[in-house]
C-alpha cells in the first residue's frame, strides 16, 4: 500500500473490481504459488528541468493550461518518486512525478529492457505544454499531441495481492473535463504486464476523442517493426503502401532501411491483425502488444529521421541510451490532423457521459528471431531455412497445450507443450508445406496460418467529385470542426451550412451544442427548437433543447426534451443520467435514484450516475445503496476523491483533509477540488460543495466559489472570504468552467476591484464570446498592477485596436521590466508593422538583460537581419545555443539568411573569394542553432547554387559556373520560391521551352502581381525595383534583391 490512509479505501476497491468483473471472491482467493511485490521509493536521477510557466493568459488550444518555457542543458542530481512493481519475471518502474509513464520494463533472464529505458530525465520543449522526456510508455488522452499532463505529477495508488502488482493513475484533463484512469497490472505468474484504460466523458455535453499508448523503444540492434499490414496513413489520412516503399523499394519495417526523407509516421492498417510489437535481430529479443482488436484499431510507429535532421534528438533527449523508435496503439486508426477531415479517416466524439474501458498486453519475446503471431499466452515464429522450416515459440504464462502444425488440415507435426514462460521452444521441422496451406496452433490458445485471408477491403479514399461545398459536406466541415475543439471554424461552417438549407437538421442540432458551449442558452434553445419542428424525436436536437431549457430556468421542457431523448439509445444513458441530476435538485431523491438506475442499466461504468446514485442514497438514509455505489465508483478509480469523501460523509466522519491530500497529488490540486465542489453544487448540495472548498488550496477560484456559496447559504462568513479572494495571487490563475461564471458575476457586482472581471473575461473569452470579454477587460481600467493582464488584455484588443493593445504590450512591460515575455512580445509587434529600429533596440535590450535566453537570442538575430547589420548578426547566432522544440529550424534560418545577405555584400564590393566562402557557410547546418541536416534531396540550396554561379562567373571560371547551373536547373520541377532561379538557370542554358514552363509554374503558385511583375523582369534580365524587404518576403527575394540593387 501507498499510505495507510489509502488502505480502507483499497479494500473497498478490490471488492468492487471483482464485483464488475464478475469474480467471485472464492475465485479471488484461490491459493497461487507465484507472488508479484509493488514498492515505493526515491531515486536520484540525471535530471535537466524545464520551469519558466507563462503567467499570461493564452486562450486557445490548450486553455486553461499554461506552456512552461525554460529548458536547460545543465544537469541536476534529483530524487523521483518511483513504484516498482516486480514478479519472477518481469520488473517495471512507474513515474508518478512524470506523468505517470511506465518508465522502465525488464525480462529479468536476459536483464534487457523491453521498452526504452532512459537513464536521464531530459525534458525537452516537445509537447503540447512544452515538457517531454524520451523513454518508457506514455498515455495520452483528449486531444490530438502528448498529454497535458505527460511532465508533471498525476494521482496514482499502488498496492499488491495475491493475483498481482497493481498502480493506478489518474488525471483529471481540464480541456475537456473528462476523467482518465490508468491500471497498471503485473500478474504474479505471467511475463507480461497489462494497462488497462477507463476514460469517462463527465460532461453533459459531447467531447473530442483521441487516446494513443506512446511506447519508446531503442532503435539500435537491427530493429524490425512487426506491424501487420497492407498500407499506411499519414496524420492527413493519405495513403501509402507498407511495407515496400513505392519509391525506393525499401522495407520501411526494418528501422535502418528508413534511411531517407524527414521523420516517419506510419499508422498501418489493412490486415486483420491484433497484435504489433518490434524485434532486435542482433539481440535475439524483442518486444509485443496485443489487445482484442475492437480495444484498439490503431498502431502507429513513429522514427526521427536518420539523417542529422533527425539524429540530432538522440543526444537533446538522452546521456547514453541512444537514439529510440516509438510504437504506438490507439483507439483509432490514426492520429488525425485537420487535413484528414477530407479522406475516410475522420475525428470522432465522445457522447455525453459515455465511458470506454480497454486491456493491452504488453510483453518480452525471447528467441524466436521474430514473430508472426502473439497474444498474451506468447509470440510464435514460424520461419524457412534451407528447405526447412522452423516454429520458434516463446511463452509467456505457463503453457500445458498441444503444439501442432498441418498441413491443410493434415496433421504433419505435434508435440506436447509444457513450458514456464519465457521458457523458449523451437523445433526444426523436415516437411514442405506450401505457405497457403500452413497451420500452426498451440491447443486452443494461438493459431496461425501463413495465408490468413486477413486483407481487408475497407477504403481507403473519399469518393471522388465528393462536393464539401454542399449541404452535406459543409455540415460534415462543422462538425469536425467541433471534435477538434475548433469551434470558431465549426460555427462558421455550420452557419454556411444553414445559409444554404435552414432547416438541414444535423446542422441545427450541432450549432445549438456550439452555442451551448459558448453559453448563448436562448440561442442553443432556439436552434434545438427549430430542428424540432422538423421532427419532434430527433435524438440530439431533444438532448440540446433540454440542456438550454435548464440553464434557463424552463425544467419542464428540460424534462420533456430529456424524456423524449431516451428513447434513442445513443442518448438514452446520458438523458436518464441528465433526469437524475434534475429530479435530485428538484427535491425528488427516490426518482433520482430511480433514473441513476436506469441509466446504469445500459452502462454500468456510468460513474455519473454511480455518484448521483450514491448521494440520493445517502439523502434517504439507504446506506446499503450508498455504500454500493461508492464501492463502484472506488472500483473504476480508487484515486477519485468522490469516493472517499462520500464514504466519509456516509459515516458521518468530515476530518478527511489529510487524507484527501494523501490522494490528490497532481500537479494542479485546487483543480481537483473545484470539479469535486462544483459537481455538488450541480447536484444542489451546496453544503457539501462548501466543506470540500474548505479542505481545498486556498487559490483564488477557490475562495472566490467558497465566498459565493457561503453567500448563498447566508453564512456571515462570505465578506470575509470574499476579502481573501480578492487579495488572492492572481498568478496562473486560469477559470474555464461554466459554472464559474455565475460566481464572477456575483463577485463583480460586491467589489470595485478588478480581478473577478478579469477572471470573467477569461470564460468568455474561452467560449469564444469576444465582445463580452473585451467588455469586461475594459471595464478592469488602466490601474491594474498585474502585468499579465495587460498582456492578455492586449492580446483580446489586437484584432479591434492595435494601438490600444500596444499601450497595453507597454504597460506590461512597465509594470515587470524583467520578464522577457513582454520584450518578446513588443519585438514580435514592432517587426509585424515594419520598425525594424524598435524591433532592434527592444529586443537589444531584453537581450542584453538575458543573454541565456535563446528564444530572445534569436528575435535579437532576426532584428539585426531586418536592419541589414548581417555581421552583427552572425557573431550574435555563432554565440546562441538553442534548445529546440519539435521540428524547429528558425535559428538555422537566420544563420543562413546571415551568410548569404554577407556573401552578397562581398560580392557587390569585389571580395568574390570571400563571397564564396559565405555562400559554402550558408550550406551549413550548425547543430548548436537547434536543427539538424536533412538528407542532401530534402534540402533546398538552390539560392546557394544561383550565388555560387553568380561569384564563379565574376572569377571567370565559366565550367564551373556552368556546374552550378545545371544543379539548379535541375531542380526546376520543385515548387517553391527558388523554381524562379531554376528558371533562370535554364534559360542561361538555353533551355528556352523548359525555362518559360518553369517560369510559368513559379508565377502561377505566386500570389502577390508585383512580385510576379518582379519576377519576370528579372528572368528577362530587366532591372526592377525588388519587392519589399522584410517580412512577407521569402529568402530568394531578398537575397536576389539586394544583389540585384
Amino acid at each position: 500500500m501507498t499510505t495507510t490512509r489509502l488502505s480502507s479505501v483499497m479494500g473497498l476497491v478490490c471488492v468492487g473490481c471483482l464485483a464488475l468483473a464478475g469474480v467471485t471472491w472464492a475465485q479471488a482467493q484461490a491459493p497461487v504459488t507465484a507472488r508479484a511485490t509493488t514498492r515505493e521509493y526515491r531515486k536520484t536521477i540525471r535530471t535537466y528541468p524545464f520551469s519558466d510557466p507563462n503567467p499570461i493568459a493564452t486562450v486557445g488550444r490548450i486553455y486553461p493550461y499554461f506552456r512552461f518555457d525554460g529548458y536547460t542543458d545543465t544537469p541536476v542530481d534529483r530524487e523521483w518518486r518511483v513504484v516498482e512493481l516486480e514478479n519472477d519475471y518481469v520488473k517495471l518502474t512507474v513515474l508518478p512525478e512524470i506523468g505517470g509513464k511506465i518508465w522502465s520494463a525488464v525480462e529479468k533472464s536476459t536483464g534487457r529492457s523491453f521498452i526504452y529505458d532512459n537513464h536521464v530525465v531530459k525534458f525537452r520543449d516537445i509537447a503540447m505544454r512544452g515538457p517531454w522526456t524520451s523513454g518508457g510508455i506514455e498515455p495520452n488522452y483528449g486531444i490530438i499531441g502528448h498529454t497535458p499532463n505527460c511532465a508533471t505529477p498525476v494521482d496514482y495508488a499502488a498496492w499488491h495481492d495475491d493475483r498481482g502488482a497493481h498502480v493506478v493513475i489518474a488525471v483529471l484533463d481540464l480541456l475537456t473535463r473528462t476523467r482518465w484512469r490508468l491500471k497498471i497490472t503485473l500478474p504474479a505468474d505471467k511475463a507480461y504486464f497489462t494497462t488497462e484504460s477507463f476514460w469517462q466523458n463527465g460532461t453533459p455535453i459531447e467531447q473530442p476523442y483521441y487516446t494513443w499508448m506512446n511506447t519508446g523503444i531503442k532503435a539500435s540492434g537491427n530493429l524490425e517493426l512487426i506491424y501487420p499490414g497492407t498500407h499506411y496513413i499519414g496524420h492527413e489520412g493519405e495513403v501509402f503502401p507498407w511495407p515496400i516503399q513505392a519509391g525506393n523499394g525499401k522495407n520501411l519495417a526494418f528501422y535502418e532501411q528508413n534511411d531517407f526523407g524527414p521523420y516517419k509516421s506510419y499508422h498501418v492498417l489493412g490486415r486483420h491483425s491484433d497484435f504489433f510489437g518490434a524485434y532486435w535481430h542482433d539481440d535475439e529479443f524483442g518486444m509485443g502488444r496485443y489487445s482484442a482488436r475492437d480495444d484498439k484499431l490503431g498502431k502507429k510507429a513513429w522514427i526521427w529521421g536518420l539523417s542529422r535532421q533527425g539524429m540530432i534528438w538522440e543526444q537533446l533527449l538522452t546521456d547514453t541510451d541512444g537514439q529510440y523508435v516509438e510504437v504506438q496503439s490507439g483507439r483509432l486508426f490514426n492520429q488525425a490532423a485537420e487535413g484528414s477531415t477530407r479522406t475516410p479517416f475522420k475525428h470522432h466524439g465522445f457522447l455525453p457521459y459515455a465511458a470506454d474501458t480497454w486491456t493491452e498486453y504488453w510483453f518480452p519475446v525471447k528467441g524466436t528471431k521474430g514473430f508472426v503471431k502473439a497474444n498474451e499466452y506468447g509470440a510464435l515464429n514460424v520461419t524457412t531455412e534451407k528447405g526447412r522450416f522452423t516454429v520458434r515459440f516463446s511463452p509467456l504464462q505457463s503453457v500445458n497445450e498441444t503444439l501442432q502444425v498441418l498441413d491443410g488440415e493434415r496433421v504433419v507435426f505435434s508435440t506436447k507443450l509444457a513450458l514456464s514462460p519465457m521458457q523458449t521452444w523451437s523445433q526444426a521441422i523436415d516437411a514442405e508445406i506450401p505457405t497457403a496451406r500452413l497451420h500452426v496452433r498451440i491447443g486452443d490458445v494461438l493459431e496461425y496460418r501463413g495465408e490468413a485471408g486477413d486483407e481487408l477491403s475497407r477504403p481507403l479514399e473519399t469518393p471522388e467529385g465528393f462536393d464539401w461545398e454542399s449541404v452535406q459536406g459543409l455540415w460534415l466541415q462543422g462538425k469536425e470542426w467541433m471534435r477538434q475543439r475548433e469551434y470558431v471554424p465549426a460555427q462558421a461552417a455550420l452557419e454556411k451550412c444553414l445559409k444554404k438549407d435552414p432547416n438541414f437538421l444535423p446542422a441545427l442540432a450541432d450549432l445549438a451544442v456550439v452555442r451551448y458551449r459558448a453559453m448563448d442558452y436562448q440561442a442553443a434553445r432556439d436552434l434545438a427548437r427549430r430542428a424540432l419542428a422538423i421532427d419532434t424525436y430527433d435524438p440530439a436536437a431533444n438532448y440540446y433543447y433540454a440542456l438550454a431549457s435548464s440553464r434557463l430556468g424552463k425544467m419542464t421542457d428540460a424534462m420533456d426534451g430529456l424524456e423524449v431523448a431516451a428513447l434513442h439509445p445513443a442518448f438514452r444513458a446520458a438523458a436518464w443520467t441528465e433526469l437524475a441530476r434534475l429530479h435530485f435538485k428538484e427535491g425528488a431523491t427516490a426518482s433520482a435514484g430511480r433514473y441513476a438506475r436506469r441509466a446504469l442499466e445500459g452502462d454500468r461504468l456510468n460513474v455519473e450516475a454511480w455518484r448521483i446514485a450514491a448521494v440520493a442514497a445517502r439523502v434517504r438514509g439507504d446506506e446499503r445503496a450508498a455504500n454500493e455505489a461508492i464501492r463502484a465508483v472506488q472500483s473504476v478509480d480508487p484515486t477519485d476523491v468522490f469516493g472517499l469523501f462520500e464514504s466519509r460523509l456516509l459515516a458521518g466522519d468530515t476530518s478527511i483533509g489529510g487524507e484527501l491530500k494523501d490522494v490528490v497529488r497532481n500537479e494542479l490540486p485546487h483543480e481537483t477540488y473545484l470539479e469535486l465542489a462544483i459537481w455538488y453544487h450541480n447536484l444542489g448540495r451546496q453544503d457539501e460543495a462548501c466543506r470540500v472548498l474548505e479542505l481545498a488550496p486556498p487559490q483564488a477560484e477557490v475562495l472566490y466559489w467558497l465566498a459565493y456559496l457561503q453567500h448563498q447559504r447566508q453564512d456571515p462568513s462570505a465578506a470575509a472570504t470574499l476579502k481573501r479572494a480578492v487579495a488572492a495571487s492572481a498568478n496562473l490563475v486560469f477559470p474555464f468552467r461554466w459554472e464559474s461564471a455565475a460566481v464572477f458575476e456575483w463577485a463583480a457586482s460586491r467589489t470595485g476591484t478588478w480581478q473577478a472581471k478579469y477572471y470573467l473575461a477569461l470564460i468568455h473569452w474561452s467560449r469564444n464570446e469576444m465582445t463580452r470579454a473585451r467588455d469586461l477587460l475594459d471595464q478592469c481600467g488602466d490601474s491594474v498592477d498585474f502585468a499579465p493582464f495587460y498582456a492578455a488584455r492586449s492580446k483580446a484588443f489586437e484584432p479591434v485596436s492595435r494601438d490600444r493593445a500596444l499601450a497595453d504590450l507597454k504597460r506590461a512591460a512597465g509594470l515587470d521590466s524583467r520578464a522577457w515575455r513582454y520584450g518578446r512580445l513588443l519585438v514580435e509587434w514592432f517587426i509585424e508593422d515594419q520598425d525594424y529600429r524598435a524591433a532592434l533596440e527592444t529586443a537589444s535590450r531584453y537581450h542584453q538583460a538575458e543573454p541565456g535566453n535563446y528564444i530572445i537570442g534569436m528575435l535579437h538575430a532576426k532584428s539585426l537581419l531586418l536592419n541589414g547589420r548581417f555581421a552583427e548578426a552572425d557573431q550574435a547566432l555563432r554565440a546562441l545555443k538553442v534548445l529546440p522544440y519539435e521540428g524547429a529550424t528558425e535559428g538555422r534560418g537566420l544563420y543562413r539568411e546571415a551568410q548569404l545577405m554577407l556573401a552578397v555584400e562581398h560580392l557587390k564590393a569585389g571580395r568574390v573569394e570571400d563571397g564564396l566562402k559565405r555562400v559554402a557557410a550558408a550550406r551549413e547546418w550548425p547543430e548548436h542553432l537547434g536543427a539538424g541536416k536533412p538528407y542532401p534531396e530534402d534540402v533546398d540550396e538552390r539560392i546557394e547554387d544561383w550565388m555560387e554561379a553568380q561569384g564563379l562567373e565574376r572569377q571567370g571560371k565559366g565550367p564551373a559556373a556552368r556546374t552550378a547551373l545545371e544543379r539548379l536547373a535541375a531542380g526546376a520541377s520543385r515548387p517553391g520560391p527558388g523554381r524562379l532561379l531554376s528558371a533562370v538557370a535554364l534559360s542561361r542554358l538555353d533551355r528556352t521551352g523548359d525555362a518559360t514552363r518553369a517560369l510559368d509554374a513559379w508565377a502561377a503558385a505566386t500570389r502577390e502581381e508585383a512580385v510576379v511583375a518582379w519576377g519576370r523582369a528579372f528572368f528577362a534580365g530587366r532591372r526592377a525595383a525588388p519587392p519589399a524587404s522584410g517580412v512577407g518576403t521569402t529568402l530568394e527575394q531578398r537575397v536576389v534583391g539586394a544583389l540585384m540593387q
